[in-house]
């Protein structure tokens, strides 16, 4: 009779889930892996089944907090107390006007002075709050990638970053938000997302305390982990985490919780990395979606809109696996999937109409595709115009002959107001190298129609490209002068990525490389062609002709 009972028991207990996005992400737009992968739990698992999941952003619960006026006047007494030096006059100010500043900078009038005074004061307040902090600083809302000033990508700054109080800033918010959140609500499985380099530190900090604090299998996702990271370190897998998830998470979170529900953790689950006793054991490849019109859409459950510095929170949607083109020489994204998938137009649409009804106080939606072809663009604006959605949206796109006139007032029509290029230089012999597959001759005129039409253009720059030449700097410098009026650029030096072609040819670019660091995107190499001096003069010389010269920047870009 006990047994039949504690059976019963067993299976009317539901699995309990928490899909944390960490910081350090943009605080305007809500970052949608973890609700993608909220969706399909739901799909899988209908109301008053087997599992409830939810989301928690800690990411922006993180900024609402360091940006509140209790928790900048608690600062500026440690400061007082411990003798910090800092400007009084200007901490005051921030005490006294940041609610304000927030209020203003949350109605996103780009271009207004009383917005920019705002930005100014809230960008003063992050700089302010990190000022205790040698080797971690946020001087502005938009980028992260630089933050923890000493980063080394290894393991042991790793270990010694995520449990230090005083280098972390992170530490002493988390082990808040598990005490109050997250231990009473005894969760079975808790995943945590590292989309990018700046959400690393403090994920791993995250899990670490996890780890110690509950009982939860804690697994790790996110595109910024790669298994031969773990291979490397696999104590990770001892005191960070239970589980690393690689490629696309959407089954494999299913499979996970249903190992979890079965006590065989792991061991059923393709696409995941876990350690026995002795090794690292790795299931099957990253597993991949064999149709991707089959996934459901995304769940914002437990995530509230009125918390984003946006009063209308932008929405990232990704529509498609991989890149159409996936050959550009510098990119480790076209070895990424084995083949290119898009959903449908009509498939995107259902989504984003079920979006515009169950979270109607959502702002612009931006597609975080890797690149969408005009063919594709063209299909979906049609079935934008005729759907009459009334959105505002953003892509990435590469420099096609296709964008035709008619096409980009369409688009213009359908709701598209900004386009990043993957423009990479003004110089056609560099385009070829890179193997870009775009014809230099067509920009100048997509750029202007876009302009005029009222679409923003940003275009990304990579200099020093291995082979390339003063010479061929100085056409794109010229290149750009030529549509200056048209264009914002986002410049960047060359990196080399792990498993992009010229990563995999690298002695045929006149590459050595150095160092294979673990936990990034690249490698250190040593340019055979020139010194590193001659390399950061170029570099060096470029910046100097963009910022001497009335061009439009990409704020974001740290320069």
């Amino acid at each position: 009779m006990l047994v039949k009972l504690l059976g019963k028991i067993k299976k009317t207990k539901k699995i309990n889930c928490l899909l944390i996005t960490p910081p350090l992400l943009d605080p305007k737009t809500i970052y949608i892996a973890m609700p993608v992968l909220l969706g399909q739990i739901k799909a899988f698992a209908p109301a008053g089944e087997s599992y409830k999941a939810k989301n928690l952003d800690l990411n922006i619960k993180f900024f609402r907090k360091i940006l509140s006026k209790d928790f900048i006047e608690k600062t500026k007494n440690q400061y007082d107390k411990q003798k910090i030096k800092y400007d009084e006059q200007e901490a005051e100010f921030i005490i006294n006007n940041i609610q304000n500043s927030l209020q203003i900078y949350s109605e996103a009038l780009y271009g207004n002075e009383e917005f920019d005074k705002a930005e100014d004061t809230i960008n003063s307040a992050l700089n302010f709050i990190t000022l205790k902090y040698k080797n971690f600083k946020i001087n502005k809302l938009s980028n992260f990638e630089n933050s923890f000033l000493d980063f080394s990508p290894d393991y042991q700054y790793i270990q010694e970053i995520t449990k230090n109080k005083e280098k972390n800033i992170f530490v002493e918010f988390f082990e808040e938000i598990i005490k109050k959140e997250i231990r009473k609500e005894k969760y079975d499985l808790i995943a945590i997302t590292i989309p990018f380099i700046g959400a690393l530190i403090p994920a791993l900090t995250l899990s670490k305390l996890l780890k110690i604090r509950t009982k939860s299998h804690i697994t790790i996702g996110g595109n910024y982990i790669k298994p031969q990271d773990i291979y490397n370190n696999p104590k990770i897998l001892n005191n960070f985490c239970d589980s690393i998830m690689f490629g696309d998470g959407e089954e494999s979170i299913i499979q996970l919780l249903k190992s979890i529900e079965n006590r065989t953790p792991c061991k059923n689950v393709n696409g995941i990395m876990y350690k026995n006793k002795k090794n690292v054991i790795i299931n099957t490849e990253p597993k991949r979606i064999k149709n991707i019109n089959n996934l459901a859409n995304m769940s914002f459950d437990g995530i509230n809109f009125d918390e984003y510095l946006f009063k209308r929170a932008n929405i990232y949607i990704i529509n498609s696996k991989g890149c159409y083109w996936g050959k550009c020489t510098f990119c480790s994204l076209g070895s990424k999937y084995d083949k290119y998938q898009i959903k449908t137009p009509s498939k995107v649409i259902k989504d984003i109409k079920e979006i515009i009804q169950k979270y109607p106080q959502h702002g612009w939606i931006q597609f975080q595709d890797d690149a969408l072809s005009p063919a594709y663009l063209n299909k979906l604006a049609d079935e934008i115009i005729k759907e009459n959605l009334n959105i505002y949206y953003t892509i990435f796109a590469r420099f096609e002959k296709e964008f035709s006139d008619e096409l980009i007032k369409k688009l213009y029509k359908s709701g598209l107001r900004s386009i990043y290029w993957g423009l990479e230089s003004g110089c056609q012999s560099v385009l070829d190298k890179m193997n870009k597959g775009i014809n230099l001759e067509n920009v100048p005129h997509i750029l202007k129609t876009c302009y005029e039409t009222g679409i923003s253009n940003m275009a990304g720059i990579i200099v020093n490209f291995p082979t390339e030449t003063v010479e061929e700097i100085n056409e794109t410098i010229k290149f750009l002068k030529s549509v200056i009026q048209y264009v914002t650029i986002s410049p960047g030096q060359y990196a080399l990525m792990k498993n992009s072609y010229v990563y995999k040819n690298c002695e045929k670019y006149g590459l050595k490389i150095t160092k294979e660091n673990d936990f990034s995107y690249a490698v250190e190499f040593k340019d055979t062609n020139l010194s590193n001096e001659i390399k950061q003069k170029k570099w060096s010389d470029f910046l100097e002709v963009i910022k001497t010269t009335n061009y439009k920047i990409d704020e974001n870009k740290s320069l």
